[in-house]
């Protein structure tokens, strides 16, 4: 535990705000005084209201106005619609002197328009050089909804005019009637001059009483100012006048008792905080604090992902055996408890297949405290699966290479005892180490293959191709051995099929199944190869009719090295990659491969690549 003097503690609590900040030498810049900031706010405050106050005023007064406008006006329009004659107009004469004579004695506008939108009447323009109104706002939904309106700004009178129009569905014109607002802006204006004023006595009043406020309640923040002051120099015994409002009473009596208790909590304060930096300090990995007693105290929420699903809380104060549920962690608690020393452990966990990297800390607070255990744990599983794997690989590999290797130096010894005098064994032998070294050369081949496949830093060209063509080519490369036992390959492929891929991978991974389905089917059978869309899939399915896989060993076929039948495969010159390598050239495609058998009916092997069927294909 440090050992921190009172004032130090205080001082990491409390920390003066300094008046004042040296910058540079000889300038000095002041901060605002609790006054000044208080009277800002208040005042800002108050001042926003205000605005927001008299500009929702002035809006309500100005849509009302707007609206007494519009509705006075439509009122003039449908009663003008009522009078027109049941007959309708006989001639556009009629109609100009009707609406003349209904505006007489008004500033209004009355225009009549046909369905078509030709002017039949105008009170102030010469229907004749008028344009079509069929697509003016207004004229639209009266023939729409029976009336509209519209304004807009009239570059014939240079002003803003409101325009109201109705149908008269009897005789199927619309009467538009159109009148300048600019008298409802000189009222506003009027009306603003009215709001301003009130506004300004508002303003000024608010600020007087802003003021008073401000200086009442920085007199009080000063002395609390000055006493939080003393607190942060360490000297707890300094009190605040108990006096003033019951606010005000209630803020000084509640420092003054913070006083008296600050100096009890600081040392439990330093020591949470060390605590709290330990698990901050961790949280990336998974964090569980114990205490003496090797009960959880902490755990941060990688912790808590780690252990079984349910409520962190739920494993508080239970014990690390509990929780973890492994012998070794707690005996690492233990020793680290004792000794007081670091602890490091690799610990597997068989119940979730799980390696940890355990690293125990013991945390000291003072000598009549127990300590407590920190735990900091970092899951290495993947790399002792790699670590695992890697030796599995190496021992595959030596195992594989081992094979032909010793088989070829055998026969080599063999001919180089006599053999040779013996022309017949002698050209046996050979073609036995041709074979040997023919499957070595494959073996070999293959694993550059999945090397460069599994290579994460390399990236492969993807070309737009048929997948007829590809299929066809994979067959032909298949064709011998399959003419050697009598074995018909039979493609079908789904019409104006294409795919986005690698075309030498792709090509291969196809090949490898047909040679596959060749090599392992009995004589004088058929392999089918197919190509088809299926579920924003592009699939390729081979299927041969040989021995078939057993059920056992469908979830490991696609492993590096697996055989069902190891005498039967090498003896078929099998290297045990081309499967593996088929799972990879899938994957790096966004795809995967499939297999379907049952023991003596043939095998359904499919690849699975991501591709939409064509829209004319799905038509």
């Amino acid at each position: 535990m440090s050992s921190l003097t009172d004032r130090e503690r205080a001082t990491i609590l409390f920390q003066k705000e300094p008046e004042e900040y040296p910058l540079i030498e000889g300038s000095i810049v002041y901060r605002k005084s609790f006054f000044q900031q208080l009277f800002y706010t208040i005042f800002i405050l108050l001042l926003i209201t205000v605005v927001l106050y008299f500009a929702v005023t002035i809006g309500v007064v100005k849509k009302g106005m707007n609206r007494e406008t519009l509705q006075h006006q439509m009122a003039m329009n449908r009663m003008a619609v009522n009078l027109i004659p049941p007959s309708g107009f006989l001639t556009e004469q009629a109609a100009q002197k009707y609406s003349e004579t209904l505006i007489d004695g008004t500033d209004a506008r009355m225009t009549i328009i046909n369905r078509e939108g030709s002017v039949l009447s105008d009170t102030s323009e010469d229907k004749d050089s008028m344009d079509n109104h069929f697509f003016r706002p207004e004229i639209q939904m009266a023939f729409r909804d029976g009336w509209g309106s519209s304004t807009r700004y009239s570059s014939t009178v240079s002003m803003m005019m409101l325009y109201t129009a109705v149908y008269d569905d009897r005789n199927d014109i619309v009467i538009r009637l159109s009148q300048s607002i600019d008298h409802i802006q000189d009222d506003l204006d009027r009306i603003y001059e009215q709001i301003l004023f009130i506004f300004i006595v508002v303003l000024i009043l608010g600020g007087i009483l802003t003021v008073l406020i401000a200086r009442r309640l920085s007199a009080t923040m000063s002395s609390v100012k000055d006493v939080a002051g003393e607190f942060a120099q360490g000297n707890f015994g300094v009190e605040l006048d108990v006096s003033g409002s019951r606010e005000a009473i209630s803020l000084t009596r509640s420092i003054n008792a913070m006083g008296r208790q600050l100096q009890d909590k600081i040392n439990t304060i330093t020591y949470q905080k060390n605590e709290l930096l330990g698990m901050l300090n961790s949280m990336r990995e998974p964090v569980v604090l114990l205490n003496h007693r090797l009960e959880v105290k902490e755990m941060n929420p990688a912790a808590l992902a780690m252990l079984e699903p349910g409520d962190g809380l739920s494993y508080l104060g239970k014990g690390i055996l509990q929780v973890m549920k492994s012998v070794e962690t707690c005996e690492l608690a233990e020793k680290t408890l004792k000794t007081g020393e670091p602890q490091e452990a690799i610990i597997h966990y068989q119940d979730k297949d799980v390696y940890l990297q355990i690293n125990a800390d013991a945390l000291f607070r003072d000598e009549d405290t127990p300590p407590t255990v920190l735990l900091v744990m970092n899951d290495i599983t993947n790399i002792k699966k790699l670590e695992i794997m890697r030796k599995d690989f190496v021992a595959n590999v030596s195992h594989e290479l081992k094979t032909p290797v010793t088989s070829i130096m055998g026969y080599a010894e063999t001919l180089r005892s006599g053999a040779l005098e013996y022309p017949e064994k002698a050209k046996e032998f050979v073609e036995i180490m041709f074979r040997q070294t023919r499957n070595l050369s494959a073996l070999i081949d293959d694993l550059l293959t999945l090397s460069r496949i599994e290579d994460g830093r390399r990236r492969f060209h993807k070309e737009s191709f048929s997948l007829g063509d590809l299929l066809s080519s994979a067959v032909s490369l298949c064709q011998q051995k399959a003419g050697d036992k009598n074995t018909v390959i039979e493609v079908e492929c789904a019409p104006g099929c294409q795919l986005s891929a690698h075309p030498v991978l792709l090509e291969q991974a196809v090949t490898n199944l047909i040679e596959n389905a060749v090599k392992y089917s009995l004589p004088d059978k058929t392999v089918r190869v197919r190509g088809y869309y299926k579920e924003s899939h592009i699939c390729i399915e081979v299927k041969d009719q040989g021995f078939g896989i057993p059920e056992k060993d469908l979830e490991r076929i696609f492993e590096r090295f697996y055989r069902v039948d190891k005498a039967r495969s090498r003896e078929m010159g099998g290297t045990g990659l081309g499967l593996s390598i088929v799972k990879h050239i899938s994957q790096i495609h966004g795809g995967r491969v499939t297999v379907q058998s049952r023991e003596g009916e043939g095998c359904i092997f499919t690849i699975m690549l991501p591709g939409d069927e064509p829209a004319e294909l799905e038509e």
